[in-house]
């Protein structure tokens, strides 16, 4: 597939806005998907605008020809930098469709200093089988994949549309649309993960001390059940950061939602395990404690590779409090380092292979944790 490098817009005419971005979420018609994109670099832990435009593809003609495929063939043959950290945000008429999604999940396996954002007016297909697990492979791949809200629609018409100074007017049933595609994202993205692509585990699991542009945390868990007084291996996958500004809803919380909704029972015995890439901030360990204090029959242990800012007092309170309450708390070695790329990573059958400094960030962390766990 070798898309025709096209150059974008940078706006589109108010009707067009109105017409292809509406959030109906089943619409016939559109024959077009339209992505409007802004590009910011990553430096000195500041966000630089880059680039920002509109692209357009027709919906019913080979992929090559969709607005994704597009904006990539665009800008691939820019010149990226290849060693800044770089930020890409999509407001899409319509979400990828399964050849696209594809093609998106390679690109970003191929930039792992890439982070790519996908804000989209309605859910295409969203009944499909195919098209529900395309929206979770992407996800998987590390893409943020939300509905696009009041805000964001504002933002848009005043960013990407000739608007001649009028402000953005929702139309009828908007919030209604909105609450109903939320949802139903949300549902589709609520189970857990099997595993994860290389990239994302070398990314964002690396033991770094300073860790810029990982503002994610990914959470692979394993879980086990008493009976009979044998401990039993029962489910195991992967969670990581959802985009919901209503919950904020961190790789824990996400965790904790599915646990007690579809798994916990008063009458089962769970020993839980947990490899983080970032240690509980100060809400989701104090959120953890409390789930903890209420359900006895729950046993939790974490691994964490990174210390969330280990120098703040307050984020050493959490850490004291998950402790207190029953938690283990812990860093990963090389050994869980490697557990987890051979039983959370899609790993072709190769070895891990630790990175320079693993075993002295290690030491480092370690030693950072045991003095606030005293």
């Amino acid at each position: 597939m070798n898309p025709r490098k096209r150059n974008p817009m940078k706006r589109m005419y108010q009707s067009t806005f109105y017409n292809n971005f509406e959030n109906e979420p089943i619409l016939y018609g559109r024959r077009y998907t339209w992505l409007c994109y802004e590009v910011k670099i990553m430096k000195d832990h500041s966000k630089l605008p880059w680039y920002t435009g509109v692209f357009r593809g027709q919906v019913y003609f080979e992929p090559q020809n969709h607005a994704e495929m597009c904006f990539l063939s665009w800008f691939c043959g820019n010149q990226l930098p290849a060693y800044e950290c770089c930020q890409i945000t999509w407001f899409v008429s319509w979400t990828p469709c399964p050849d696209c999604v594809a093609k998106v999940t390679e690109f970003l396996a191929e930039h792992p200093n890439v982070t790519l954002t996908i804000s989209a007016a309605r859910l295409y297909y969203y009944r499909g089988r195919d098209w529900r697990r395309a929206l979770r492979r992407l996800y998987q791949a590390g893409a943020r994949v939300k509905t696009m809200d009041d805000e964001e629609f504002a933002y848009c018409w005043e960013n990407f549309v000739y608007n001649e100074g009028q402000s953005f007017m929702p139309w009828d049933k908007f919030d209604d649309n909105y609450a109903f595609l939320h949802s139903k994202l949300k549902e589709i993205l609520r189970n857990p993960m099997e595993a994860m692509y290389p990239h994302i585990f070398y990314f964002h699991f690396k033991n770094l001390r300073k860790a810029y542009g990982r503002n994610e945390s990914w959470l692979c868990f394993t879980m086990e059940i008493i009976k009979h007084h044998s401990t039993v291996s029962w489910k195991r996958g992967i969670f990581r950061n959802q985009v919901d500004p209503e919950t904020r809803c961190h790789a824990e919380r996400c965790f904790l939602s599915w646990f007690c909704e579809d798994i916990l029972s008063p009458n089962t015995n769970y020993e839980v395990t947990w490899y983080t890439s970032w240690s509980p901030c100060l809400d989701c360990a104090g959120e953890v404690a409390e789930f903890l204090a209420r359900h006895s029959n729950v046993k939790l242990a974490i691994f964490t590779a990174r210390l969330y800012y280990f120098w703040d007092t307050y984020y050493q309170q959490g850490l004291c409090s998950l402790s207190e309450k029953g938690a283990s708390v812990e860093i990963m070695d090389y050994e869980d380092f490697k557990y987890c790329w051979e039983n959370f990573v899609y790993n072709g059958d190769e070895p891990f292979k630790p990175w320079k400094g693993l075993k002295y960030n290690f030491l480092f962390l370690d030693s950072k944790l045991q003095e606030i766990l005293e």
